[in-house]
C-alpha cells in the first residue's frame, strides 16, 4: 500500500454541520462516537451508522469492496518484535505503525507532513506483527487473528489486513506494542500534524501523543502495572527518541 493511498484514510468531511452515515444518510454521533467502514477500492474511510457498519462486518460483505473497521484494542507493554520492526523501517523516530496490505507489511510514521511511508525488507512477514498481551485484559471485541506469540508462547493477535495496524512505541523499558483500528492511527497522525511546532514537534504534540496512548491502553484494558511500563523514553521529538535512543 503506497503512502498516497494510505493518506486517503485521513480524508475528512469539512464543512458538514452534522456527520451522517455515508451509506444511508442517517445522522450519527461525533467523530469518536460512530463506526467507520473502509472502502478498499478507493482506500478511503467512510462514516457509518451502527446498522450499516454491521452489514460490512462479515468477510466478503459488499462484494469484498467494503470492510467494517474493527474496534478492538490490544496492548503489550513489552513487544518482542518491536526492535526488529523499527530497525527494519530505519526511521528517525521511535513511533511507527505497521499495516498488512496484499500480504506485505507496510510501515508509516507521523511527521509534520502527515503519514510518512517507509520501505521494508521482504523478509518481514505478517507473522512478525503478532503481539502478546498476557499482562492485560482483552477488549470485548474479539475480532480475528488469535494465535500464539512465537517469542513468548502466549496469546497473540495479528492485525486484520487493511483495517488494523500494530503501533510500536519506544518506552523507557523497551518497546510497547498496540493493536489499533486503522482509523485511530490516522486520527493520531492528523492530530500530531495539527499540533506539531518547530523541529521537534513541541510540548503540545507530545501531550496529544501521551493522551492518545493512554486512551489506547485504557481501551485495551491494560492493568495499572502494565500501563506503568509504557512510560516514554527521553524524547527529542513528539514521537519519542530516535530509533536506538535511550
Amino acid at each position: 500500500m503506497t503512502a498516497p493511498t494510505l493518506r486517503r484514510f485521513l480524508v475528512a468531511n469539512p464543512g458538514r454541520a452534522m456527520t451522517r452515515c455515508e451509506f444511508c444518510g442517517e445522522a450519527v454521533a461525533d467523530e469518536h462516537g460512530h463506526g467507520h467502514v473502509a472502502d478498499l477500492a478507493t482506500r478511503s474511510i467512510l462514516c457509518a451508522c451502527p446498522g450499516c457498519r454491521l452489514l460490512f462486518t462479515p468477510t466478503g460483505a459488499g462484494g469484498g469492496r467494503y470492510r467494517a473497521i474493527p474496534t478492538r484494542y490490544r496492548f503489550a507493554p513489552g513487544f518482542a518484535a518491536g526492535p526488529r520492526l523499527l530497525a527494519a523501517a530505519g526511521i528517525p523516530v521511535g513511533l511507527a505503525f505497521f499495516v498488512i496490505h496484499d500480504g506485505a507489511v507496510n510501515a508509516f510514521y507521523p511527521s509534520p507532513a502527515g503519514a510518512t511511508h517507509c520501505e521494508l525488507p521482504a523478509t518481514l512477514t505478517p507473522q512478525d506483527l503478532d503481539i502478546d498481551d498476557t499482562d492485560n485484559t482483552e477488549s470485548t471485541d474479539t475480532g480475528t487473528g488469535t494465535g500464539t506469540d512465537r517469542a513468548t508462547g502466549g496469546p497473540a493477535w495479528r492485525p486484520e489486513p487493511e483495517v488494523e495496524a500494530v503501533l510500536v512505541h519506544v518506552t523507557r523499558d523497551g518497546q510497547a506494542g498496540y493493536l489499533l483500528p486503522i482509523d485511530a492511527c490516522y486520527r493520531l497522525v492528523g492530530d500530531l500534524r495539527l499540533h506539531w511546532r518547530g523541529f521537534d514537534g513541541g510540548a503540545d504534540a507530545r501531550a496529544h501523543l501521551a493522551a492518545f496512548l493512554a486512551d489506547a491502553r485504557h481501551r485495551a484494558g491494560a492493568t495499572p502495572a502494565a500501563a506503568a511500563r509504557a512510560a516514554p523514553a527521553p524524547v527529542t521529538s513528539p514521537v519519542t527518541s530516535p530509533v536506538g535512543g535511550a
